[in-house]
């Protein structure tokens, strides 16, 4: 990838030509773009604006070589304006002896500008133009060669990179298995380059807004988000210190401010590498106080960074804070939540400021992005997501090759097998896995540790390790044969397994109820049962899981290394399943406990009653699970016994009371129903029927005119403003995921992939439902009279938006009552085969979010006008091959079906999924993305659950089943 852009007039190709070399010679080998470069510009043939801007997007840097025939060029100037809107790195190089007066403004505001053509301390370059082979000779200040030297390695593209192995670790493992690459592991992370430019670009982008910023980084487990963060981008980030000061990684775990990785210890490290000398305890104290006392800790970082400027009177502008949250999904857990909460809070009144001028980025998996939308400290601050995807297959070769390639000329220089990389990828292509990257990371580092002392890698050693597939299983036969020489281990096979799954569960594997999906834990080593603690540290020696030491405590902690561990060991996925309920319910009580403990253990948080107050009493009958328990736990479940207790007092003294009135109880509730009765028939009579009359009534299909609809064709029952319906055949699908949408974590929502059948032909509304549809209902006494906000996008053919599920039931009620017909939502199998309309690529039109370069959709990233900002009016793009339009983008739409986290036991004939197989019926499954989200929320297979509420990205349409031959 060309990381730096020349931009010059073609009066000028000697000049750009000779930089270019220049370049070369130092460093930058392989890393320009210049359009008249035979090898790296634009071949013959080739569209010319395009391939320009397209070099201009994927750069890093811009260099302009500024002359009288520059400032002339309407084309440079459009690369000009390009560069600027793309938020890349600036350099003026005036090549002509140019007063600064005759530049225009918007160069010298934002340029760094550099003379070539100043000064006596003349170069000569000699140099061969492309094409011609004329030698030229060309002479640029020398001094000014050195101040563009030291730009560019200042803007972070220094052409040695980043040193590597480190300094201050010099034996540093090349690959690091399941762990996260850290800033050190900066010049070993490879693949990305494409995903950083475009963040950075990002982050520049937020910088010159207003506030707030806020970027959350999103990805499914497996896809290398804290390495991204790391590894990446801050290295990158603290390399533009001009711009940016990112304070150290926050990881929440149990403690988003005092833990060990939490806003405290961030802090504290921020202040050392600055120089300000200060105490945990002050930092601390600030941190309690709140933003008052924070801001202006964090505003004496950004001083000590100020750049320092020759010109005394002029005042630079400080650098931007970056505040990261590593792991973001840990601060909607039970564990840590008061702590989590207390962050949220502080991060929300500082993004509401501008002082610290500050960008918080969020690490969050995909499957947790709702919980980080409906957080209540964030209510209200914009989001702006960044889809980080799985990493290219193509990519893998270089996380192979290059860090062994870094090892070149070292006494640890290290030689891959030929073969080796291609036996790999055909391994992780097989596999089909969504944890392909980490598991291709774990089997690099334990090839390395085993068989890399000899100076190479072979497949043959490759083999002997079990392959990408056996390499996690192979590592804990691996331990379980090191307990043999441990006579504190049980001999027995049996007796050593259930001593893990006791030192593994809940301690450091479990259950998020939020998603039902398997989560790893971190825990102090001391929580561990002591006799599953040696076998245990076998498991640490393999690498299967890692510890560390608080530095306050001086204690011990551990964690699984990935998450991939806890779906690609076979026996603890099993163990987890098995344990689900109950792990389920341990995490219930442990919230719900610290709620209660939060609202000064008033009873009327003692939510666990009857049949879930059973369920918390059967945690006993596992002593494994109810060690985990503590004693504001436990108290809470005593509290919650007693009220039971006293509840069950209060029902049998009152149930005599209860039977003596029973029958005034009657008299007056019918009195009251025929009451509530009256109203409804009145307004019936008087609002809706005779809109019904006019309006619905003449229009409705007769049993002949349904019964003679063919697939493909519409009606609609009113004169306007009800939805237009297109008749869907019968049919079988394959609902679900397939393999190839890699993206798909193995646990997550959408799979596994089934065949659904549509026994009979179905109507499904044309578009989302409008606002003048819904206004339609309000007007015939209707929709409760609710009237919903239109977030000034506009009503009309907008799609509603501000509707909960149970308004979604309203409208549905009323439209079948004027038209004496069954209406109603769709279910989410009926939305998918809808959506598909027959395809099975990941959106309804192919695998890719546009088709052909055009539009198809609303969302962050489809193309549109629209995207990221508002909905666009319904049918503003292609409909499917039924005729439907915006099944994908625009609006998440309600259907019929509870909350279930994956599709084990689903229904085969399309029929809405409600609490059958322990569905959740609190939350209701949305369809098709929104305009907000990235575009892997727009796949056809993608599903997500939502709490019936109203908000500006969710609406619905309607479905009718029709009696056809």
């Amino acid at each position: 990838m060309s990381r730096i852009f020349v931009s010059h007039s073609s009066s000028n190709n000697a000049e750009a030509v000779a930089l270019r070399d220049w370049l070369t010679d130092n460093g930058w080998k392989d890393e320009i773009f210049l359009d008249v470069d035979p090898q790296r510009g634009i071949a013959a043939g080739e569209r010319w604006e395009r391939a320009l801007n397209e070099a201009a997007n994927r750069c890093e840097a811009v260099l302009f070589l500024v002359s009288k025939a520059w400032l002339a060029s309407v084309w440079c100037r459009k690369e000009l304006n390009l560069a600027q809107r793309l938020n890349k790195r600036l350099f003026g190089l005036l090549i002509e002896d140019l007063p600064v007066g005759e530049l225009p403004e918007d160069l010298t505001g934002t340029w760094q500008i550099v003379r070539l053509a100043a000064g006596r301390d003349h170069v000569m370059l000699q140099a061969i133009l492309p094409v011609t082979q004329e030698e030229v000779h060309v002479t640029f200040s020398a001094e000014g060669l050195r101040r563009l030297k030291h730009g560019l390695e200042e803007a972070g593209l220094d052409p040695r990179y980043f040193v590597w192995p480190p300094t201050s670790d010099p034996d540093r493992p090349p690959y690091r298995g399941l762990l996260p690459l850290e800033a050190e592991d900066a010049g070993i992370f490879f693949g990305r380059d494409g995903p950083i430019v475009e963040a950075l670009d990002t982050l520049r982008g937020l910088r010159e807004t207003t506030p707030p910023r806020l970027l959350v980084i999103l990805g499914a487990s497996g896809a290398g988000k804290s390495s991204f963060l790391r590894a990446g981008l801050f290295p990158r980030l603290a390399r533009d210190d001009r711009n940016f000061l990112p304070l150290p990684v926050i990881r929440p775990e149990r403690a988003a401010i005092n833990g060990d990785t939490g806003l405290l210890a961030a802090l504290e490290e921020a202040y050392y590498i600055a120089g300000i000398p200060t105490t945990r305890a002050k930092l601390r104290a600030a941190v309690e106080a709140g933003t008052q006392e924070l801001a202006p800790l964090l505003q004496a970082l950004l001083d000590k960074a100020m750049p320092l400027t020759p010109d005394a009177d002029a005042k630079p502008r400080p650098p931007t804070l970056i505040v990261a949250i590593d792991q973001g999904e840990e601060l909607f857990r039970a564990e840590g939540r008061e702590e989590a909460q207390k962050l949220l809070g502080l991060l929300r009144e500082l993004l509401c400021s501008d002082a610290p001028a500050l960008i918080v980025l969020f690490a969050v998996r995909s499957d947790s992005y709702g919980q980080l939308q409906e957080a209540q400290m964030l209510d209200g601050i914009a989001k702006i997501p960044f889809d980080l995807s799985p990493m290219p297959k193509g990519s893998y070769a270089e996380v192979i090759r290059g860090p062994a390639q870094r090892l070149a000329g070292t006494k640890r220089a290290l030689e891959i097998d030929d073969a080796l990389p291609d036996v790999l990828l055909k391994d992780i292509e097989a596999g089909g896995s969504t944890d392909a990257l980490p598991l291709l990371a774990f089997t690099l580092e334990r090839l390395y540790v085993e068989h890399g002392g000899d100076g190479d890698l072979t497949v043959a050693e490759y083999r002997s390790l079990g392959g990408i597939k056996g390499s996690i299983e192979a590592a804990v036969e691996r331990a379980l044969k090191a307990a043999d020489a441990d006579p504190a281990i049980p001999r027995e096979r049996a007796a050593r397994l259930n001593l893990l799954r006791r030192g593994l569960i809940p301690w450091l594997a479990g259950i998020d109820s939020d998603t039902g999906a398997p989560r790893r834990r971190a825990a102090r080593l001391s929580e561990i049962p002591a006799e599953a603690r040696p076998l245990i540290q076998h498991l640490v020696e393999q690498r299967l899981l890692a510890t560390d030491v608080n530095k306050d405590t001086g204690e011990a902690t551990i964690e699984p290394a990935h998450e991939a561990l806890l779906r690609q060991w076979g026996l603890l996925d099993g163990w987890l399943a098995e344990d689900a309920g109950l792990l389920a319910v341990l995490e219930g009580v442990k919230r719900a406990s610290r709620d209660w403990a939060a609202n000064n253990r008033d009873r009327a948080w003692l939510s666990h009653q009857t049949d879930r107050l059973a369920a918390a009493e059967r945690l006993s009958a596992r002593p494994d699970l109810a060690a985990n328990l503590d004693p504001t736990d436990q108290a809470y479940i005593a509290g919650c016994r007693k009220a039971e207790a006293a509840a069950k007092r209060g029902r049998r003294l009152l149930q005599g009371a209860v039977y003596a009135s029973l029958v005034a109880i009657i008299i007056g509730l019918v009195g009251w129903i025929n009451q509530l009765t009256i109203a409804d028939q009145w307004r019936f009579w008087t609002v809706t029927w005779p809109y019904a009359r006019a309006n619905v009534q003449p229009y409705v299909l007769s049993a002949a005119k349904q019964q003679a609809l063919k697939p493909g064709q519409s009606f609609k029952e009113c004169a306007q403003d009800c939805p237009e319906m297109i008749v869907l055949p019968a049919g079988s699908y394959t609902m679900g995921a397939p393999p190839s949408e890699s993206r798909v974590p193995a646990y997550v929502l959408d799979i596994p992939q089934h065949t659904v059948t549509l026994a009979k032909a179905l109507a499904v509304s044309k578009y989302e439902l409008t606002f003048a549809d819904w206004d339609a209902c309000v007007t015939g006494g209707g929709c409760n009279g609710y009237k919903p906000g239109d977030e000034g996008w506009g009503r009309g053919q907008q799609p509603l938006v501000n509707v909960d599920w149970y308004d979604a039931q309203a409208y549905v009620a009323w439209l079948s009552r004027v038209t004496g017909k069954t209406y109603r939502l769709l279910s989410e199998a009926e939305y998918e085969y809808a959506a598909r309309a027959g395809t099975t690529t990941s959106y309804p039109w192919g695998d890719d979010i546009k088709l052909g370069g055009q539009a198809m959709a609303v969302c962050d990233g489809c193309g549109s006008k629209w995207d990221s900002r508002q909905t666009a009016p319904v049918g503003s793009f292609q409909p499917n091959k039924f005729g439907l339009y915006d099944m994908a983008g625009n609006v998440w739409e309600w259907t019929e079906d509870c909350q279930h986290n994956n599709y084990r036991g689903a229904p085969a004939d399309g029929s809405a999924w409600l609490a059958a197989n322990g569905g959740d019926c609190t939350h209701r499954v949305v369809r098709g993305g929104s305009f907000a989200l990235p575009p892997n929320f727009l796949r056809s297979a993608y599903r997500v659950a939502n709490s019936p509420v109203r908000v500006n990205y969710v609406g619905f349409r309607v479905a009718r089943t029709l009696a056809t031959p």
